[in-house]
């Protein structure tokens, strides 16, 4: 996937648990690498980008098991529901130029979410998972996790400092990786905001919505409007020009912006 992760847990979690639901989290993470990669030629992304099978054909492919068939099968359908629900800005069948198949906007952070669901399920209930800089944040209900929103025109200085029990907070921007997102409705990079941030309760939408929103640049606003109008997902941008703007929600999370900042300035 081009990045890495990693993961933190409260002193009280086992040293031995911990390395072994780790280990066998990392091997899952391994394995969804080996799926969906387009950097991978013979990965079963790579051979659908490129045309020797269809999504009806999953179930016909020799290195895929029924589960994986299945994962793979959601995969598609996030990605189906981002493009939906973000008015094509998130198109997974049309990344870059010539248009090809791509769904790595919405991999990373389901994968984070499936890592993640693993440690929970195998020892290590609390914890911060960081899937390259989106993290993914699971407590006992005793305490709560601090996440800081970096300034992207100023790294060493924070923007927001959000504090949360539960959830995921994901990025998306431009400051390390460059224009990498790619805009399919005007068909170029995306251009206008340099950072997106999403939070809600499930890493691999906010992940998929944070790389919508920052394809749609300067029109992003009125998605992430109506995106936290319709539940709990919320979003924090920073423009070109430094500036910030943030939906009404996500003060929920970040209290301090209230008096410190103004929205839309």
């Amino acid at each position: 996937m081009g990045t890495v992760f990693s993961v933190a847990a409260p002193d009280e979690v086992g040293s031995e648990v911990f390395a072994r639901a780790w280990d066998e989290a990392c091997a899952l993470l391994r394995r969804i690498e080996e799926i969906y990669s387009p950097f991978i030629a013979d990965s079963p992304v790579s051979r659908m980008r490129d045309g020797r099978f269809g999504p009806a054909d999953l179930s016909e492919q020799p290195d895929l098991t029924e589960a994986e068939v299945a994962d793979f099968r959601e995969v598609l359908g996030l990605c189906a529901q981002l493009n939906r629900e973000s008015g094509g800005a998130f198109d997974a069948w049309a990344v870059g130029d010539p248009p090809a198949f791509d769904p790595s906007g919405a991999v990373k952070g389901w994968a984070g979410e499936r890592a993640s669901v693993y440690l929970a399920e195998h020892g290590v209930p609390a914890h911060l998972l960081n899937a390259g800089g989106d993290v993914r944040l699971r407590t006992d209900g005793r305490a709560s996790w601090t996440v800081g929103v970096e300034d992207p025109h100023r790294p060493q200085q924070i923007l927001a400092a959000l504090t949360m029990p539960e959830g995921a907070v994901a990025t998306s921007g431009t400051r390390q990786r460059g224009s990498h997102v790619w805009d399919p409705l005007r068909r170029r990079p995306a251009d206008g905001l340099t950072q997106v941030t999403i939070v809600g309760p499930d890493l691999a939408l906010a992940d998929g919505y944070a790389t919508a929103a920052l394809a749609l640049g300067a029109r992003a606003r009125n998605f992430l409007v109506e995106l936290g109008a319709r539940g709990p997902y919320q979003g924090f941008t920073v423009d070109d020009e430094q500036g910030v703007w943030w939906s009404e929600g996500f003060e929920d999370h970040a209290p301090q912006l209230r008096g410190l900042l103004s929205r839309g300035n």
